[in-house]
């Protein structure tokens, strides 16, 4: 098992019905906190968080399916994911019925939110790592263009099907552009190449478009739980989504790329403990 061999020896390793898995750290006592890894991470994508959590947390972190130590498949989409997500979210409160510090990157700050608005007295605290959503993408490309739009990323999709030089090129210019940090990219790029495949067309093309289901409206009425948006100062991906859901949302910056966790861990790790602190239940 990759991650535990290489991240977390101490690790346990809980497989769900839908092909996710979740690794378990910490005291099994503790309170519980959740990460969600987005398309292309893993519990690698985690891993300073877990090793600063691990030792005053009960520490899950989710992989889906396609994804690390999960299930491999074809293909999947966020409506696969999201059902990993709260697969991973059940077990979770299974394990430890405390209220949840639900932490969430990218495409998991995504399912993160859909979760805390479905079950809001389950989450005691909402951490949103650099995240993305639907609105996003419906903002950027208006609907009488979508379907241009879809057809122009057919070839990109056919290049990551396919695999290969090109592919490798695409996943690789993404990955790097996800940091500031270039040294940290090196690091971590030979990682994610080892864990997660190439392949993701269905999530580029409802990228485009949004996906049904799982737009912000009515989110912000629903959510209970104190959440903070956390954004990289210089990610392209920064979605200020603290405008969308109201005023009781903390947004804050540190100076980074969209793998922020992974960009400039120390200072995540940092804030991620002090709103806890301030917020979650002991």
């Amino acid at each position: 098992m990759f991650f535990r061999e290489r991240f977390a020896p101490m690790s346990e390793l809980l497989r769900l019905p839908g092909g996710a898995v979740l690794h378990v750290h910490g005291p099994a006592a503790a309170p519980p906190i959740l990460f969600l890894h987005g398309v292309g991470g893993g519990a690698w994508s985690w891993a300073p968080q877990v090793a600063e959590f691990a030792s005053d947390r009960r520490v899950y972190v989710w992989e889906a399916r396609g994804h690390g130590d999960a299930a491999r498949v074809d293909d999947a989409g966020l409506a696969d994911y999201a059902v990993d997500a709260q697969e991973a979210f059940d077990a979770v409160r299974v394990a430890s019925p405390a209220p949840v510090a639900l932490t969430g990157h990218s495409m998991g700050g995504l399912l993160a939110l859909a979760l805390a608005g479905r079950q809001p007295s389950a989450v005691g605290a909402l951490a949103l790592i650099d995240p993305v959503y639907a609105e996003a993408n419906e903002a950027h490309v208006p609907p009488p263009l979508r379907p241009l739009a879809r057809a122009l990323a057919a070839p990109l999709v056919g290049s990551l099907e396919r695999g290969g030089p090109v592919a490798t090129w695409i996943s690789r210019s993404i990955f790097f552009r996800s940091f500031a940090d270039r040294a940290e990219a090196e690091r971590w790029w030979p990682v994610q190449r080892a864990q997660v495949p190439l392949e993701y067309p269905r999530m580029v093309l409802e990228g485009i478009g949004g996906v049904e289901g799982f737009t912000l409206d009515g989110l912000a009425d629903r959510i209970i739980a104190p959440t903070l948006v956390l954004n990289g100062r210089f990610s392209a991906l920064a979605t200020r989504l603290h405008e969308r859901l109201g005023p009781r949302f903390i947004e804050d910056r540190i100076p980074g790329g969209h793998y922020l966790q992974l960009d400039r861990p120390a200072a995540v790790s940092e804030r991620l403990r002090r709103f806890l602190a301030e917020h979650a239940a002991p």
